[in-house]
């Protein structure tokens, strides 16, 4: 890939995290709160289902960075903050703008939307490019 121009939209990605996918992250995570592998407890709390991990929007920013920047892209830096709830089953888009390019490493200002367009994670993915 060639470096992309700052302001560039990067096409957004649709997906949908599984209570079989949560409950496998909560487990090589050593995540044990039951928000997020057992749905009736998830309810208990006040949740519709079981609960994305703060560490899985975390994760889901990077692989979708990498995989728009190509193969041999490298990821350098992620940050994020989570500002609302995601549960298991729910639509979510990735979805990311070219903020800044210094030669083959370029930053993302990247985010994972819900369905009705608001916000669910915030942050930046820094990736370098291969050569």
């Amino acid at each position: 890939m060639t470096a992309p121009a700052a302001g560039t939209e990067c096409p957004p990605r649709r997906y949908a995290h599984t209570s079989v996918q949560l409950f496998r992250f909560s487990a090589v995570s050593w995540n044990a709160h039951r928000i997020h592998y057992d749905a009736a407890f998830a309810a208990s709390e006040g949740f519709p289902d079981t609960v994305v991990q703060s560490t899985l929007h975390g994760e889901t920013l990077s692989r979708n960075a990498l995989e728009w920047a190509g193969p041999g892209a490298r990821l350098e830096s992620v940050a994020w903050r989570n500002v609302a709830t995601a549960v298991a089953g729910e639509q979510l888009i990735w979805a990311a703008t070219v903020s800044s390019v210094e030669g083959a490493r370029v930053r993302l200002d990247a985010r994972i939307l819900k369905a009705d367009g608001s916000e669910c994670v915030t942050g930046t993915v820094e990736v370098t490019l291969a050569g």
